[in-house]
């Protein structure tokens, strides 16, 4: 106990039961810390011992500022210059101010022990936003039923929390004369406010800007270790209502348009045809799930579960080399139909979405396209509906429409099955040509399926791989009854995902690679020329935009962030962010902080990325490091200056 080794005057101290106080919780976060890495530690595979020490450390900063931030009542409490401060009465409301403030932290950082390998990022301010039109009750219960041992370690946490502030111990106010007891305490009180300030700042400079995510590649060899260092009570503090975009200029404007690009020309023979289009995101499928991309694994025996998708691919154009541009299902839509990527945070959610955006829907609406988007999750989950209206979607079909909530798995939306049927009777009264999407739900914790399909599909290590089984029927039974439809030969089909899954088996999906590898078909079954694999060439969701206006023959100039993958003058890069910015490119994989190489790796014959060859390639990394930046000065600047469509 204090009281044991203290002298009296100490014993008496408000400010040193303050720091008491803060420290203790500043430990907790440190064991926060420590259990996140290891319920996560398969994300961080390279991450050796010395490593998260290290880690640790550089923790420590950004601890200290989320307790600051959090426990700024707490403080002010304390620090008042009165001698009420001691009183019983008193002295029980701070501390039920300091419990409840910093069990809200601490809750906030166990709940990232298993929401982070939904996103692979620490949770933001953005979450609020994201989940807005959601229920959050249901998921607040279905989080507590399958992660009940996540409860019972915040729990546990709460009570050694106060079990260390009941053994500070305060005696009564010193009988100091109140001439020297203001003044000294009002001194305090102005040095305890400027120490704070400048602890959360970062520094007290006045060239110093106040520390955010971004500071913590300070600490990390690996741009997905930030994550280790940073907490979330801080990531959501630094993130409410910020945008991170900041004008970069890398190269002049006629050298980075010589680098990259995202104005697309039109072929000088160019002909529209005006065939319809379907594009189907798939919840979860991850690379990994589909058998006809893992023929390699298990010594050839592998069959996935997927045996539709796996048969389709025998008739479809399929690139080897396939991924997603972010983590999280409010990044798929903007990266598949308009070809922006999520930057740091889900595009959507930034006031960027407000610029003129270019987009697959609104384009093809110019050419007499009747456009639609499906989606089986009540009307505003996500806020899909709203953002479909902004970028021309002429008409949503949710729940709602649907109109049968028998059919609800009672957490997400309607069963695919029936909503993909749904689906097919709607595209059979769309006048033609018609171009529309679809967006999954089923394959989505907590896995559950349809009672009379229990125990129908084959289960794999997750409970994900047999809900994946589940979609995979629904899309053949879709297929079934569209191919019966007059214009299903007139149509062109690409199948992806929205993301890849949050759990992973096989080591080489679980690096900062893998996390992003999903499916990019694209099958016209009236082209019988239309197919083969590619397995030099990368494609990315970016690329799905420019592909089909590609395929169609579009003879307008157009904006698009992808590559049109029928155009290999185009380049052959993917681009996604995970604590810093990832390109892929031929056979190699580079990782930037913005300022410098982290890493570089031939990921084609280093499945697990063991290899740094950022020393050894210069040329190699130079080159990738300079179509990077071209790329990020294309976005950030055009973003800043609303220039995203072709005037």
């Amino acid at each position: 106990m204090i009281k044991s080794f203290q002298p009296r005057a100490l014993r008496r101290s408000v400010h040193l039961a303050m720091l008491l106080a803060l420290g203790a919780v500043m430990l907790l976060y440190t064991v926060c810390r420590l259990l996140f890495y290891f319920f996560n530690r398969g994300f961080f595979a390279e991450t050796s011992f010395s490593d998260l020490l290290y880690l640790m450390w550089g923790g420590l900063r950004f601890d200290l500022a989320a307790v600051l931030y959090t426990n700024l009542l707490f403080i002010a409490l304390m620090v008042l210059p009165f001698r009420f401060r001691h009183h019983p009465v008193y002295r029980t409301v701070v501390k039920w101010v300091f419990l409840v403030f910093n069990s809200l932290g601490l809750a906030l950082n166990c709940i990232d022990f298993i929401y982070y390998r939904f996103t692979l990022r620490r949770t933001t301010g953005s979450v609020v936003k994201e989940f807005a039109n959601e229920d959050w009750g249901g998921f607040a219960s279905s989080f507590l039923v399958d992660f009940w041992y996540v409860a019972l370690i915040w729990l546990g946490l709460v009570a050694l929390l106060a079990w260390l502030y009941n053994r500070i111990k305060l005696e009564k106010a010193p009988t100091y004369n109140p001439w020297f007891y203001y003044p000294w305490h009002t001194v305090l009180l102005v040095l305890t406010v400027g120490l704070s300030i400048g602890a959360m700042r970062g520094g007290f400079r006045h060239s110093t800007r106040p520390i955010t995510l971004s500071n913590a590649g300070e600490f990390v060899e690996r741009p997905q270790e930030m994550y280790i260092v940073l907490n979330t009570p801080f990531s959501i503090i630094r993130t409410i209502n910020k945008t991170s975009y900041q004008r970069v200029e890398y190269f002049s404007e006629q050298e980075v348009a010589q680098l990259y690009n995202p104005i697309h020309q039109p072929a000088d023979s160019a002909k529209f045809r005006p065939k319809n289009v379907v594009v189907i995101v798939l919840e979860s499928f991850s690379k990994e799930a589909v058998g006809g991309y893992n023929r390699h694994l298990e010594n050839g025996t592998y069959t996935g579960f997927t045996p539709f998708l796996d048969s389709l691919m025998q008739h479809s154009k399929v690139y080897w080399n396939s991924f997603a541009n972010g983590r999280k299902s409010i990044d798929a839509l903007p990266s598949v139909l308009t070809s922006i990527p999520s930057i740091q945070e889900p595009f959507v959610l930034t006031q960027y979405v407000s610029n003129n955006l270019p987009s697959l829907p609104r384009t093809l609406g110019a050419k007499g396209y009747h456009t639609s988007f499906f989606h089986g999750a009540p009307n505003g989950s996500m806020g899909f509906d709203a953002f479909m209206n902004l970028i021309g979607v002429q008409e949503y079909y949710g729940m709602t429409e649907y109109g049968n909530p028998d059919d609800f798995d009672g957490m997400w939306g309607i069963w695919d099955e029936e909503f993909l049927q749904f689906m097919a009777g709607k595209l059979n009264t769309f006048k033609e040509p018609f171009m529309s999407a679809v967006f999954t739900t089923s394959s989505h914790h907590p896995f559950k399926l349809p009672a009379r399909y229990q125990g129908k599909f084959k289960k794999g290590p997750y409970e994900i791989f047999e809900t994946i089984g589940y979609t995979d029927m629904a899309l053949r039974k879709f297929f079934q009854k569209a191919s019966q439809a007059p214009w299903f030969k007139n149509t062109l089909f690409v199948i992806t995902a929205d993301h890849s899954a949050t759990y992973t088996y096989y080591p080489e999906y679980q690096t900062a690679l893998g996390n992003f590898a999903v499916p990019v078909l694209f099958y016209a079954p009236g082209d019988a020329n239309f197919k083969g694999v590619e397995q030099d060439r990368v494609v990315q969701q970016l690329d799905i935009m420019p592909t089909v206006l590609g395929y169609l023959g579009y003879d307008q100039p157009y904006f698009s962030f992808g590559k049109n993958m029928l155009n290999p003058q185009e380049g052959n890069f993917a681009i996604s962010y995970q604590g810093g910015y990832q390109w892929t490119e031929n056979d190699f994989f580079l990782q930037f902080d913005g300022t410098r190489t982290l890493g570089l790796f031939n990921y084609k014959q280093d499945k697990l990325l063991k290899q740094n060859l950022k020393d050894e390639l210069p040329q190699v990394r130079t080159a990738m490091e300079n179509k990077l930046k071209a790329f990020i000065q294309q976005y950030n600047n055009r973003m800043l200056e609303n220039r995203l469509t072709v005037k």
